[in-house]
């Protein structure tokens, strides 16, 4: 069998270089048997098959997260790769170490995380890698400049990328030079058909593939650069790269056409290829990326028009020039991603500045403390550290795996930004012991409200109904409001029409592998027309209920969030405050009814928080306001979370319940051992329903659990000119 893939190799082939470069990564935040399961489904039987053909050489990239796992649970195989490294079989890159996407995160954090990166490799493997993995291939001019000052020699990146710049396909068979600022970097091209062909292929189609390069001319490389999640932990690659013997079969194809068909390592190409010259390649991923990253809508022009361009057999010549968005696109698609990123920036600059007295934009303020102790370096490089894996790029975006709308990913995240922020601030005198900031937080051009103790960080958007969109329970590292709002995706239309299956055991591309999981989802594909955060105000028809706050989209009598209320700021020795206030009209059946609402929270220094309403009517009003509360629980399953009213009264968070009266409700987060109480006024009654999402993940669509959302509500009746006035609490603790 294995000499039919040299049957027919004419003789004069040229030989050409194929490097094979593997990239592996679980991300920060990942469940330990996700990390136990690749490592025995992947990187390990890999490990162990490259063993055995010593004459194929490899190029390896392993993230920091997963080292570190590694290192703690099975440091043996660092052993083993570490003897490929020295017989020379095996080249290491570097890369950013916790896997940030890198024009995404500060220079000064981009630089610090290659540091570390190159500097483990060389105390691990006894070798300073000279190339490097740049995740998800995301490109933008700039960080040429910041990767070759970091030490690095070379980046691959798709060809797809090198196309959007205009090189001929007849040229991505070389490396090339780009700069920026005049500081050089070399560019390697990934193959596409590479990355489709391997594993799915069987051997003689990639062996097609080499020849009919190896018949161009000499010093031609093709590049396989993809993740090593693919040799066995993608759905049915195990049974299909091992116990199927794919592997097998293409390393023996490898050594048996040796003749005219090369493996290498970056390095030595470099060393023994002159460059094909100078490339500016624009901003840039793989093209599935780009695709992923467009608003949704144009997601799907986008996927009509390439359809097209097949169909009538213009893609080969015109799909080059059909470039999609950039992975940035992202922070505008999902209000939740932009959170995070704004959040690790603040965090950074938080970081940055603590030596030198001074947070946000750099400037001095009062109170602030100089860390200036004896232990000063090792508070900084902890805070650092945890910073650099509050920047894992998987939470902040979403393709074909579930990313941001997994909820211990985004924990994750929160978890170490808010960790460094305790480990700053934990030998910090109490100055400010409640601070009120006005900054425009998340860019959009409006001004957010952040109060900030060692407690508790409230964040406030007045011009989006006065909503708190962060909520951060600084003892438990937890933020409450790190949910995930059901937005419209592209593939939903695919998901509308289909039923729970499995695939029919062919081994395929994630990218084409896409069945349901659960029975329902389609109930879930509704999006929502605001984010599922916190103190979000409704006024809404008597007689609306839980059924209907369960898809709240047009429940609304006045949609007030999203107003734009004006806002003053509020100092006192206890704490520190917003006061927010809106003027909006009601239909009252006959007309309209002019109302102000006026808002107050106010946070303490014992991290009490507090909100308060004032409602004045300005004629007849007869209507339900109520406040929309989504925190972020991991799951809903009765042994990790559970809620408790009138301190005596459990009920479960997987499923929905109406309490027509109650004062007080609690919720037990036995995951992260914390609880957070909510005390309400007199006659509230109280909406509990999960809030569950539709997505993509590489196995499937599925659903997934994104927290429990808490809707209070009291029944407003007034005559012209009265008032009325409600307010609720909310406080954490150990559990």
């Amino acid at each position: 069998m294995l000499g039919t893939l040299r049957r027919g190799a004419p003789q004069t082939l040229s030989r050409v270089t194929l490097i094979l470069c593997i990239h592996d990564h679980q991300p920060v935040g990942n469940l330990d048997g996700v990390f136990e399961h690749a490592y025995k489904s992947s990187y390990l039987p890999f490990l162990q098959r490259i063993e055995n053909h010593p004459a194929i050489k490899f190029v390896l990239h392993t993230t920091g997260p997963l080292l570190e796992w590694i290192e703690a649970n099975a440091p043996d195989y660092i052993e083993r790769v570490g003897a490929l490294v020295a017989r020379g079989q095996v080249e290491i890159l570097t890369g950013a170490f916790y896997e940030p996407i890198l024009p995404a995160i500060p220079e000064r954090d981009a630089k610090g995380q290659i540091e570390l990166s190159t500097d483990y490799i060389e105390r691990r493997f006894g070798v300073r890698p000279r190339g490097m993995w740049l995740a998800e291939r995301v490109w933008e001019p700039g960080i040429a400049r910041v990767i070759a000052e970091s030490g690095v020699e070379y980046v691959a990146l798709d060809d797809y990328e090198f196309r959007l710049a205009g090189v001929p396909d007849s040229d991505l068979t070389g490396h090339f030079m780009t700069e920026d600022h005049g500081v050089p970097l070399k560019l390697f091209p990934i193959s596409k058909r590479l990355r489709y062909l391997i594993p799915f292929a069987e051997p003689s189609e990639t062996l097609d593939h080499l020849r009919s390069i190896a018949e161009r001319g000499d010093d031609l490389v093709a590049v396989f650069g993809d993740d090593g999640e693919k040799f066995g932990v993608w759905p049915g690659t195990h049974k299909h790269v091992y116990e199927d013997g794919w592997l097998d079969r293409f390393l023996q194809a490898l050594d048996d056409n040796s003749d005219w068909l090369n493996t290498s390592t970056f390095a030595e190409f470099v060393d023994s290829v002159p460059s094909r010259g100078r490339v500016y390649l624009p901003s840039s991923s793989y093209p599935e990326m780009m695709e992923w990253a467009l608003p949704t809508a144009a997601r799907r022009e986008y996927e009509s028009f390439r359809h097209r361009l097949t169909q009538e057999g213009w893609e080969e010549r015109w799909g080059t020039f059909l470039s999609g968005g950039t992975w940035k696109g992202f922070l505008s698609k999902y209000d939740e991603a932009n959170h995070m990123v704004r959040k690790m920036y603040r965090v950074s600059s938080k970081v940055e500045h603590t030596v030198s007295g001074a947070v946000g934009d750099g400037t001095p303020r009062a109170g602030d403390q100089v860390v200036a102790d004896q232990g000063a370096d090792a508070v900084v490089a902890a805070a650092r550290e945890a910073l650099w894996k509050g920047q894992c790029n998987c939470a902040y975006w979403h393709g074909v795996f579930g990313g941001i709308y997994l909820p211990h990913l985004r924990s994750a995240i929160y978890q170490h930004l808010i960790r460094a922020e305790n480990l700053l601030d934990a030998g910090q005198e109490s100055g400010r012991v409640v601070s009120a900031e006005v900054t425009d937080h998340d860019l959009d051009g409006n001004h957010e409200v952040l109060l900030e103790s060692k407690k508790v960080n409230a964040y406030v958007h007045p011009s989006r109904g006065g909503m708190l969109f962060e909520l951060d329970l600084r003892r438990a590292e937890w933020n409450a409001l790190a949910t995930m709002a059901r937005h419209e995706e592209a593939y939903h239309n695919a998901l509308e029409n289909s039923l729970p299956g499995e695939n029919n055991g062919e081994t395929v591309s994630i990218h084409d592998a896409m069945v349901a999981k659960d029975a329902g989802l389609s109930e879930l594909i509704h999006p929502d027309t605001y984010p599922r955060v916190g103190a979000i105000d409704h006024l809404l028809p008597v007689g609306v209920g839980l059924n209907e706050m369960r898809d709240p989209a047009g429940s609304d009598l006045v949609p007030l969030g999203g107003k734009c209320y004006g806002f003053e700021l509020m100092r006192y020795e206890s704490g520190a405050g917003v006061r927010l206030d809106v003027r909006a009209d009601v239909p009252n059946g006959s007309g309209m009814t002019p109302i102000e609402l006026t808002k107050t929270i106010d946070l303490d220094i014992a991290g009490k928080l507090r909100v308060s309403w004032s409602l004045k009517a300005a004629g007849m009003l007869d209507v339900v306001f109520a406040s929309e509360w989504t925190l972020a629980l991991l799951t809903g399953h009765p042994d990790y979370a559970e809620l408790v009213y009138e301190d005596a009264h459990m009920i479960h968070a997987d499923s929905a319940h109406e309490l027509e009266s109650c004062r007080d409700l609690a919720v037990r987060d036995r995951i992260r051992q914390e609880v957070i109480s909510m005390e309400f006024g007199a006659g509230a009654g109280v909406w509990i329903h999960p809030l569950e999402t539709a997505s993509q993940s590489e196995s499937g669509f599925e659903r997934v659990y994104q927290g429990i959302t808490i809707l209070p509500h009291w029944r407003i009746s007034l005559a012209p000119g009265e008032t009325a006035d409600f307010e609720m609490t909310l406080e954490s603790g150990a559990l």
